[in-house]
C-alpha cells in the first residue's frame, strides 16, 4: 500500500471520528467509526491504533482539547492505568481507581459492576491486547508487511503500559493467580501469533526452524525488550517506535523467511 492511500485512510478516519465527536460525543465506539468509514476495525487499529490515541492524534493534528473530551468512564480507565502500574492489578482496589479519577467509588462500581470487569476492559479497550488481536484479524501475503504492521502498533501500547507489565511478570505469586484466574476462557495475543507463525510455516512462506510457540515468544520478547526491559533497566526511552517495529522484523526475518 502506498503512502498516499495510508495518508488518505488516516484522515478520512480522522474526518469520521471528528464528526462522531460532534454527533455523539466522546462514547462513539470503534465499530460505529469503522461503519461510519467502511473501514474495518483492524485497518483502523493498524493505522491509528486504539480509541485513546486516536482522540490524542485528533488533539494534536485538529487542536480538539483532549481534556475537554475525556468522559468519566474514560477517566476511570485512565486511573486504572495508573494505579495498575503502581499496585499492580491483583493488588489495587476499587478505592485506589475512584480517588485517581475524581469520582466516588460508587461510580466505578456503576460503569463497571466490579473489579474484575474493569480488569478486563481495561485489558480490552487500553492494553496491547485489544490492538493485537484486531491486527491479527486482517493479515496478508506479505509476511514483512504483517508484522511491520503488528509491531508498529503495539510497540507504543507495550510502552505506555510498561509498568503494569513489569509487575505482572515479576515474582509475585498472587499477580500471577490473579492473572491465570482472568485468562481462564480467553485467548492470548502469544497463541495467536502462534498460529499466525504457524500458517506461514505451512505454506512455505517461512522456514521451520522453531514451532510457532517459539517463534512467537522470540518476537514477542524481542518487542517486550525494547518497551519494557530498556526503559524499566537501562533508562533507554522509546523515541522511534516506527524504526524500532521496522528493525525487529528485519532481525526477526532475516534467518526465516525462504
Amino acid at each position: 500500500m502506498s503512502y498516499q492511500k495510508i495518508d488518505s485512510i488516516i484522515d478520512q478516519v480522522l474526518q469520521a471520528a471528528e464528526t462522531l465527536l460532534h454527533e455523539v460525543g466522546e462514547a462513539f465506539t470503534m465499530e460505529e467509526l469503522a461503519s461510519k468509514t467502511n473501514i474495518s476495525r483492524a485497518t483502523i487499529y493498524r493505522r491509528v491504533g486504539n480509541k485513546e490515541m486516536l482522540l490524542k492524534r485528533l488533539a494534536q493534528t485538529r487542536g480538539i482539547a483532549f481534556e475537554e473530551l475525556t468522559d468519566v468512564r474514560t477517566r476511570i480507565l485512565q486511573a486504572a492505568r495508573e494505579v495498575f502500574g503502581k499496585h499492580g492489578l491483583s493488588s489495587s482496589t476499587m478505592e485506589q481507581i475512584a480517588n485517581g479519577a475524581g469520582v466516588g467509588v460508587a461510580t466505578v462500581y456503576r460503569h463497571f459492576g466490579d473489579k474484575d470487569n474493569l480488569v478486563w476492559t481495561f485489558i480490552d479497550e487500553m492494553s496491547p491486547r485489544a490492538i493485537a488481536h484486531n491486527l491479527l484479524l486482517e493479515t496478508s501475503d506479505d509476511i514483512t508487511s504483517d508484522l511491520k504492521n503488528f509491531a508498529i502498533a503495539v510497540i507504543p501500547s507495550f510502552y505506555e503500559n510498561r509498568d503494569i507489565m513489569r509487575l505482572i511478570l515479576a515474582n509475585n505469586e498472587s499477580e500471577k493467580a490473579y492473572i491465570e484466574y482472568l485468562r481462564k476462557g480467553s485467548d492470548r495475543v502469544f497463541d495467536r501469533l502462534a498460529n499466525y507463525f504457524k500458517t506461514q510455516v505451512k505454506t512455505g512462506k517461512l522456514r521451520s526452524l522453531a514451532k510457532p510457540q517459539e517463534l512467537s515468544l522470540i518476537f514477542l520478547g524481542m518487542i517486550f525488550s525494547f518497551t519494557v526491559i530498556a526503559p524499566v533497566n537501562y533508562g533507554m526511552n522509546l523515541k522511534d517506535p516506527e524504526r524500532i517495529g521496522n528493525l525487529i522484523v528485519q532481525i526477526f526475518l532475516d534467518g526465516l523467511k525462504t
